[in-house]
């Protein structure tokens, strides 16, 4: 499958399932359907897709992280972002 539609589908099964806050959809979900602005980071695409795969909103609640949260989703979509 195409990373996008990937990221697309995970962003949408995270946010159906309650998990994933709109303020992350959406931006998420601006990246995913547009190939032609972010292809050329694709390893940050990459980055993005894994950490919403093991997105947990209470990654930092316990004494280790053992999953990605909001700060972690919100730092690789500003690296997107960089230098556009």
């Amino acid at each position: 499958m195409d990373l996008f539609k990937e990221l697309e589908t995970e962003a949408r099964l995270q946010y159906d399932e309650g998990e994933l806050p709109l303020w992350l959809y959406e931006p998420i979900m601006d990246v995913a359907r547009a190939p032609e602005r972010y292809g050329d980071r694709e390893y940050l695409v990459e980055m993005l897709l894994d950490q919403l795969r093991e997105y947990d909103v209470y990654a930092e609640a316990g004494c280790c992280k053992w999953a990605y949260d909001d700060v972690d989703l919100k730092r690789t979509l500003g690296k997107l972002e960089e230098g556009r």
